[in-house]
């Protein structure tokens, strides 16, 4: 991927995700009824999360669907030393993760599109499958 597609968040919007990703988590704690971490066991409970609120309501909020993004952005964020910024290769810029690979390159998470993703098509497009397909792609020479 041409890295000056890619650009860095400002710090102070960066610190406002990360907000937006805690509050997320609490509010998934509160659901799941115990402590959710950044992690793919959080990720099936933002997966379950997501599945009871589509049922009640089939179009979610911008609000909750950044909640939800955020916290998906944030996972991989902790896990792979990444940053928040956008990637402008298709016209309008996406919100995700960019992530060091191989101490040579970059990888560009798109969790907004991922969230999309999931809510159209449901479990089919699974956040913690998607976070252990882009996982194993980390590792990848």
């Amino acid at each position: 991927m041409a890295q000056n597609t890619l650009q860095l968040i400002p710090s102070q919007q960066s610190r406002q995700l990360i907000d937006m990703a805690e509050r997320a988590r609490l509010g998934l704690s509160r659901f799941a009824d115990s402590d959710v971490e950044y992690n793919a066991v959080g990720l099936q409970m933002l997966d379950e999360w997501i599945d009871r609120h589509l049922r009640q309501f089939p179009r979610p909020s911008k609000e909750i669907v950044m909640a939800w993004g955020t916290f998906l952005g944030e996972t991989f964020r902790r896990r792979f030393s990444g940053e928040w910024g956008l990637n402008h290769t298709e016209g309008k810029p996406h919100l995700g993760i960019i992530c060091p690979k191989n101490e040579v390159g970059l990888l560009f998470i798109d969790v907004m599109d991922q969230m999309q993703r999931r809510i159209k098509e449901g479990m089919n497009e699974s956040l913690a499958f998607y976070y252990t397909l882009k996982s194993v792609e980390m590792r990848e020479e």
